[in-house]
């Protein structure tokens, strides 16, 4: 179990302990929390709350209604689309689980106190590994001093009352950071948002990949997979021909958001893998995502190299970065001819690989 289960998990312990009333004419709204855990206990407590205020039939046992909790998510994944802001609406309580940036989470927290009314509770949970002993100074002014309601696991459920609205207007645009980047040929503006990767700076892994970027012809289509805020495929596009299509592909709506605004004539497209897109593309360049909140993992890496060569065209290229330590070498062996690495520096290694199909069929792995 991840720390994100575990901090949903004792969080949906202090649901069922009955300690917290419940509001029962408005649904609770529960943003970032990619568990059920929260979700099924609130729904099992609404269902109870039923039955006590308004009594079925004996025999017949209470059932949760599914829109007794509304649930959001920056990130698309199985079975659920994410999208860059909470929904509007007047929410019963508001729960939070701790995002992996101090700064998503006083953005999240805004936007939580804006959807419940004065009087309302606001929940902010998580592990401690994840920040949550020191995140009570995250919570909007207009909120109570925050509490510990309950803690367990490494664990902690703080929450605070709303007594006035928040600060900040509601919407995504309130948090907008625009900080110039710079990969290699002079700083350009550049929107990004909290919680998304790199925030606000050029990581090295993404400099050195935009180092060896080739040049493009003209009517060639590019895939930058895990795009983020659409720096690879600026990078790319800048000394490309005229004419090349761009398609960024990742599964937070809010990194998209900021990658609308840098490049408007890319298309973006919100999802989980690869699988999302059907190409065929000439190039496709990824610092793949290799987290989930923030525990390692290697699906997203994995993902990419096994569904490429089904996406790229006979001569098209992979062009990835990653560490050393990750085992690239024998995953891009499963499912390409040809791979090589480009480029080496510091903890970070460029691969190259080209499908199966073409002509020269050995391997030139280092």
């Amino acid at each position: 179990m991840t720390a994100g289960d575990d901090a949903s998990l004792v969080a949906a312990m202090l649901v069922r302990s009955g300690r917290l009333r419940a509001d029962g004419t408005a649904p609770a709204l529960v943003l970032n929390d990619p568990a059920d855990h929260l979700c099924a206990a609130l729904r099992a407590r609404e269902a109870t709350v039923r039955a006590t205020t308004a009594p079925e039939t004996p025999a017949v046992a209470p059932r949760a209604r599914r829109d007794a909790v509304v649930r959001w998510s920056r990130f698309a994944t199985a079975g659920r689309q994410g999208s860059p802001w909470p929904p509007p609406g007047r929410f019963g309580e508001a729960w939070v689980r701790m995002p992996r940036s101090g700064l998503e989470a006083e953005m999240l927290l805004h936007a939580a106190a804006a959807r419940v009314p004065d009087g309302a509770r606001v929940f902010l949970f998580g592990a401690t590994r994840e920040g949550i002993r020191s995140a009570a100074k995250r919570f909007p002014l207009g909120t109570t001093a925050p509490r510990v309601e309950f803690a367990k696991r490494r664990c902690r459920t703080l929450s605070a009352r709303r007594l006035a609205p928040p600060p900040r207007r509601d919407g995504l645009e309130a948090w907008a950071t625009d900080a110039p980047m710079d990969w290699g040929s002079g700083p350009r503006p550049w929107r990004h948002y909290p919680g998304v990767f790199a925030h606000g700076r050029l990581d090295a892994g993404t400099a050195l990949l935009a180092e060896h970027l080739p040049q493009l012809a003209e009517g060639n289509r590019l895939l930058d997979y895990g795009a983020g805020t659409g720096v690879l495929a600026a990078a790319a596009l800048e000394r490309a021909a005229p004419g090349v299509h761009a398609d960024l592909l990742d599964h937070d709506a809010v990194a998209l958001a900021a990658a609308r605004r840098n490049l408007p004539d890319a298309r973006t497209i919100l999802g989980e893998g690869p699988g999302e897109v059907r190409g065929p593309y000439d190039l496709i360049v990824s610092n793949p995502p290799l987290h989930q909140g923030r525990d390692e993992s290697l699906l997203g890496l994995e993902a990419l190299v096994l569904r490429a060569p089904a996406i790229l065209r006979k001569r098209g290229r992979l062009l990835l970065v990653a560490q050393r330590r990750r085992p690239v070498a024998s995953l891009l062996a499963r499912a390409f001819a040809r791979s090589e690495i480009v480029a080496d520096r510091d903890p970070f290694r460029v691969w190259a690989a080209s499908a199966r199909d073409v002509a020269d069929s050995s391997h030139v792995i280092s």
